[in-house]
């Protein structure tokens, strides 16, 4: 049987405001609960960075404000699904915290994809 794998690039994203695309999502049972893991990559830098947000239907909730960011027309649905926003370009804003170990990279913010955003 053979097989190949990608190393994936362990480098994080600095504080900042990157292009990105949206690789996947996922429902994942976390120390807070159900929540959505948000796989995005920034192509540029060749680094991966994962953000996390509820459940929640609310068009105040990250989730939603997260998916308009990347699908515009999803604000005039009644639902959205991964098929919406996954491929999708958008801007991440990161943010840096201390992990167990290293600090970590983090998605703040998603915004609607606009060239030119690396700081």
């Amino acid at each position: 049987m053979r097989f190949r794998m990608n190393i994936k690039n362990e480098d994080r994203l600095k504080l900042g405001s990157y292009s990105a695309v949206l690789q996947s999502i996922e429902q994942k049972e976390t120390q807070y609960g159900e929540r959505l893991l948000w796989l995005f990559y920034g192509p540029e830098e060749g680094a991966e960075v994962a953000g996390f947000t509820s459940l929640s239907s609310s068009r105040q909730a990250d989730a939603f404000l997260w998916a308009t960011a990347l699908n515009s027309e999803i604000a005039d649905k009644h639902a959205w699904g991964t098929e919406d926003v996954e491929g999708r370009k958008c801007t991440l804003v990161v943010l840096i915290y201390p992990g167990a170990k290293v600090e970590k990279s983090k998605v703040l913010e998603v915004k609607p994809h606009r060239k030119n955003t690396a700081v």
